[in-house]
């Protein structure tokens, strides 16, 4: 829980110029604090309505799959300085061949934090075990209804049973491997929303670390369209607080937001997202300017001055501090 430490103190941290100093300090002592997350392969398996992959134009340019004869070059060049390496941020990376051979580059460089964000509907026991022993130690499944009727007609394709036998598979491995951890992404929208309830009741048997529920976001043209949290936010607050106490009761930390947060969806938490969040692809690899495949991140911050741009941030104006925001929406962690 390393990692989820570290997003708290962020959160209880107020001041935007202490936020940037510290990452400033963390910065010059060669310490970790890039937060990368990368997609092994364009792809994925299912059709969640809520989720690009239903906007056909968008799907028709999203194609590749990361060589594996350079993945020794992407850990050289950017995991030294990584505090989490997040595999599979908006496809899915089970479809990926040499998953082991991530993990295990990511244990090689000493990642604190070694996750995966599935929709479980592919995970076979004895490969999850493999990756474990690799050193993978967070499962994020993607979640989109309780009931099985729900869950299928959201996550198109995907398959209830298979999803509850997958997390039954991770259920058995936190036995077996006591540090991996397991997280829930609840995404919710009108349709789902109430089914948020039920939560505690169809995995009382299993061993949830973490749980966030978070409010639908336009991707696109999808197949879900709506986004509205009229109906919504009058019953958020109760449902928010019998989740909480719920997560208390279980020793799970809830990650959601507020009502406050929720109606003005805005954040300053993204103060230092721009300098610690790593998005790298197929088709993409972090800043546009940097050679990865003939430089590491600390070259790369000595050609660029990266530091000296931190520094400059913390006595900049506030408005130009504000320009840092980038809307997205404010959680709170307990």
């Amino acid at each position: 829980m390393k990692y989820y430490n570290l997003l708290k103190l962020n959160h209880f941290i107020k001041n935007d110029r202490i936020k940037l100093l510290g990452l400033y300090i963390l910065h010059v002592l060669n310490k970790r604090y890039l937060a990368v997350h990368f997609d092994p392969v364009n792809a994925c398996n299912l059709r969640c309505k809520m989720c690009y992959f239903t906007d056909k134009d968008y799907v028709k340019k999203l194609k590749g799959v990361f060589p594996e004869n350079e993945l020794p070059i992407f850990a050289k060049a950017i995991l030294k300085r990584a505090v989490k390496l997040q595999i599979g941020c908006g496809t899915e990376p089970t479809l990926y061949k040499n998953l082991e051979k991530i993990i295990l580059l990511a244990t090689q460089y000493k990642v604190p934090n070694i996750s995966m964000t599935t929709n479980a509907n592919t995970i076979e026991k004895e490969t999850l075990f493999k990756w474990c022993e690799a050193g993978l130690n967070e499962i994020t499944i993607s979640l989109h209804g309780t009931k099985k009727a729900t869950y299928e007609e959201m996550m198109g394709k995907g398959n209830f049973d298979r999803f509850m036998q997958s997390v039954s598979y991770i259920s058995d491995a936190k036995k077996t491997f006591p540090d991996l951890q397991l997280r829930i992404n609840y995404t919710f929208n009108e349709d789902n929303f109430d089914e948020l309830k039920d939560f505690g009741t169809v995995f009382k048997d299993l061993s949830v670390d973490v749980l966030q529920i978070r409010p639908i976001v336009k991707m696109g043209n999808t197949a879900y369209s709506n986004f509205s949290m009229e109906q919504i936010i009058p019953k958020y607050e109760a449902l928010h607080t019998q989740l909480k106490k719920d997560c208390k009761t279980n020793n799970t930390l809830f990650i959601a937001p507020e009502i406050s947060q929720l109606q003005k969806q805005v954040s300053n938490s993204s103060i230092v997202y721009n300098y610690t969040y790593c998005y790298i692809s197929p088709t993409a690899f972090w800043q546009e300017d940097f050679d990865w495949k003939n430089e590491n991140f600390n070259t790369y911050s000595r050609r660029t001055n990266y530091g000296l741009g931190i520094l400059k941030m913390v006595f900049a104006s506030k408005k130009k501090i504000n320009t840092l925001l980038n809307g997205k929406l404010k959680y709170s962690i307990s």
